[in-house]
């Protein structure tokens, strides 16, 4: 069955359900959320509703860890306001008990999928679970060898949605794509949420509507 990416929803809710609309999302299927459900846009509850509802409907969703949901964490246990969302306190528990449980990473056949990038100057890139979260301009680091046959899917660095579809085109010969389009941000060519089909290569890519 297909096998779906995307990443940084960034409480775009209406945008969220139009692109797993548009992709036709199956229970059987298999989607894979690279983190940063929560901030900037304006329904970051209604994102994370949205992938409970899809968890209890019996649906194969696989959500990483974004350092969005880092900072959220850190803000409640270190008794300070959040960045920008403060779930209501009737989802609270249920909200950080979910947050604290979101993996660092996640391996499918042929790909490997982190929130914002792997450090390739550490000699297990796996360990360093921090950069998994924050790392930028990291790719020039890119260790093929330690790849081997996978591809490197991440998000955390918007980039317009012209160059996320160019990346999506060069995935397979590059082993590397970034999906974040900007969904929740203002700038030129971005607004948009993406997603990959890891078996066909496919694109798709919904233009904000929040």
């Amino acid at each position: 069955m297909p096998r779906y990416a995307l990443t940084d929803i960034h409480g775009c809710s209406a945008t969220f359900a139009n692109l797993l609309r548009r992709i036709g999302l199956r229970r059987e299927d298999e989607l894979f959320l690279l983190g940063d459900y929560i901030d900037r846009g304006p329904d970051s509850s209604g994102v994370l509703q949205h992938i409970w509802r899809l968890e209890a409907e019996g649906y194969q969703v696989t959500c990483l860890r974004g350092n969005h949901e880092q900072m959220l964490l850190d803000a409640y246990a270190q008794r300070r306001a959040p960045w920008d969302y403060a779930p209501p306190p009737a989802e609270e528990a249920r909200t950080l008990a979910w947050m604290e449980g979101l993996a660092y990473y996640h391996q499918t056949p042929g790909y490997l999928l982190v929130h914002a990038g792997l450090n390739f100057r550490e000699p297990d890139p796996l360990a360093d679970t921090e950069a998994m979260l924050w790392i930028r301009s990291w790719e020039a680091d890119l260790d093929l060898a330690w790849l081997a046959d996978r591809t490197l899917v991440y998000g955390h660095t918007p980039r317009p949605v012209a160059a996320v579809a160019e990346e999506i085109r060069y995935a397979s010969e590059r082993q590397l794509v970034c999906l974040d389009s900007g969904c929740a941000m203002p700038h030129p060519g971005m607004g948009h949420l993406s997603a990959l089909n890891l078996d066909t290569g496919e694109g798709y890519f919904e233009a904000r509507i929040d």
